[in-house]
Formats: structure tokens, sequence, C-alpha cells
């Protein structure tokens, strides 16, 4: 059992640019990268991870009829992933600009399409049922035609669809009118520890996870992810937060990474096991940062040998679990 029988991926899919390099540019000069490419990022990401997890996916944002709509659109088709909209016609995808650097740590420059124009419009269209799980980003709760339209949305959304919000690195520039609708309504609220400090003021991560169910998510589960050190979480038992560890890897590039962790809560999620589901989401999260690019993420295949036989046994998505 998922967190939702299908989702609903309410975010931008756009390209991404990366570069991989030795270190920033000086200002004015260039830099030859060390290799690089261009691919699908931003929420294909999740999407995809979400699917090779076993999860019934549905991408619902917008995408362009240009060079770059069209990419993204060919790689949805190949992960077998539905659209919810058709493409957007003489209108292209956004992209940004990924500069990774040797330890895996990646700086972004987004540059938006058509996607930004998701409006209530659109939204109003979206046959999500009881029962399914919809994800959102902060990309979309930033300007306005998305952000007012998604928040208008998701006022009237069920109370039995989950919300899943990953609010990402623009978290600042979220109105607080809007944040605080999103805020009351998510099931499951998932920041780095970046993103925590900014939303908080607080930097160590274990205050910071206690703040945002304080600020307003009290019944939601907030997960805040450290990278190499794991993923802090409120302990449903005791209420207190606890840093559920990693495996240790070789990192290549953490593109990515934050939304395989996202896309396997959701896909693995089993009531009253947010510990085991976090554990598992961990280790996808560093198996995808062995790999290059943003887009590669562990089937249950691939995951299943690096969990515990009691994980597999709960977790697993095509059998249910004797535990579920």
């Amino acid at each position: 059992m998922a967190l939702g029988t299908r989702l609903w991926v309410v975010a931008n899919a756009i390209m991404d640019m990366v570069a991989f390099v030795d270190r920033w540019p000086d200002r004015g000069g260039d830099l030859l990268a060390q290799g690089g490419g261009a691919m699908p990022g931003g929420a294909f990401n999740v999407t995809i991870a979400a699917k090779r997890l076993g999860l019934d996916t549905v991408y619902a944002g917008l995408v362009g009829t240009g060079p770059l709509g069209t990419a993204i659109q060919a790689e949805l088709q190949r992960g077998n992933i539905a659209m919810a909209f058709e493409p957007v016609a003489g209108a292209d995808s956004g992209f940004d600009l990924v500069m990774v650097e040797p330890d895996g740590e990646r700086t972004f420059l987004t540059v938006q399409g058509c996607e930004a124009a998701l409006d209530f419009r659109y939204l109003q269209q979206l046959t999500v049922g009881a029962g399914e799980v919809v994800y959102i980003s902060g990309y979309h709760l930033v300007k306005d035609p998305t952000a007012s339209g998604l928040a208008q949305w998701i006022e009237r959304l069920s109370e039995d669809i989950a919300l899943v919000l990953d609010p990402g690195p623009l978290v600042q520039q979220i109105a607080p009118k809007i944040w605080e609708t999103v805020l009351r309504r998510v099931n499951v609220l998932t920041v780095n520890r970046r993103e925590a400090a900014l939303m908080t003021g607080r930097d160590e991560p274990d205050r910071a996870v206690m703040a945002l169910r304080e600020q307003g998510a009290p019944h939601a589960t907030v997960l805040v992810r450290v990278g190499a050190d794991g993923t802090w979480v409120v302990d449903p038992a005791s209420g207190k937060p606890q840093l559920v560890p990693t495996r240790s890897t070789q990192v290549i590039d953490t593109t990515g990474a934050g939304d395989v962790h996202t896309a396997a809560v959701m896909a693995l999620w089993v009531p009253n096991q947010v510990i085991t589901v976090v554990e598992a989401a961990n280790v996808a999260a560093s198996l995808a940062v062995e790999h290059a690019g943003p887009s590669w993420s562990p089937s249950w295949v691939e995951l299943s040998p690096y969990l515990t036989a009691f994980q597999r046994e709960v977790l697993n998505p095509y059998t249910g679990g004797s535990k579920r």
C-alpha cells in the first residue's frame, strides 16, 4: 500500500542542463566543464521515481511543443507516465542550468516556460479520487497564476486525498497567505536542511523538524533530509525528533536525490511504519547519488537487496507486505 492508490504530480517538469565543474567560473570568465548533458528534470524526477517503485503516476503539469517540451514528453511516454493535459501549442517548456561540484553539491538557475502557466482553469479539470495522493512543489507556489490557483484548488481537495509538499529552495519567496493555506492541508512535508533552516530560523535540524510541526502542520509527517546523515523525523510513538541514518555511499551527483527520497516515501508508505518507510527512502536516495544525472532512481528490484528482510516484507509494493 502506498500513500495513495494513484499519484498526481502537480509540479514542473523541465529540462536540466547539467555541467560537472571543479569550481564556479570567475565572474565574466569561462570554465571548461568535466562533462554534462541535457535531460528531463524538476518534477520529472519524482514522477519517474514513483513509477519505478510501482506507484500508478500521472504527470499533472504542463509541457510545451517546442524542442524541450517534446523531449520531456518523449521521456514521460518512455516511462509509461500518463499526462493529464495536452501539450501547450506554440510554447516550450522551461529549463535550468545545473552546476555540480566535486562533492556532488548542485546549484541551479531556472528559466520558466509554459509550465508556469498552470492555473485554476487547468487544475479544476483534474479528477483526483478518494484514496489518491497529490504531490506539489514550492516552485508552483511562488508566482501567480499558479500560486493562487493552486492554493484555491488545494482548499477544495477532499480530506481523503493525501497532500505531499516539497517546498524546494525558493521557499522564502512563497507568500505567507499561500503558505498558510497549503500548510494547513498538507499530510507530508519534506524539506532539506537548508530549507528547514530558512523556514524556521533554526540551524539544528532536530529543532527545525519540531518547529515545522508547531508552525502549522501538527498532524503532518514532517521530514528534514540531511544528506549523508540521513533524515530527521518526529517519532510517532514518543513525539520526539529522531534521526534515521542512511547507508554510506560514494557521492557522484546529488541532483534529484531529494526527489527520489520523496517518491520512495509516497510509493512505499505504510501506516504506523513511518521510521521503516524513511529508512527505505534513505537507501533509495543513497543509491541515486551514486549515479550522474537527476533522473536515475531505483526500481523495487534494485532497491530491495539493500533493505533488511523486515523492510522487504513490510514495504514490498507488489505484494502489499504481511504487516500492512
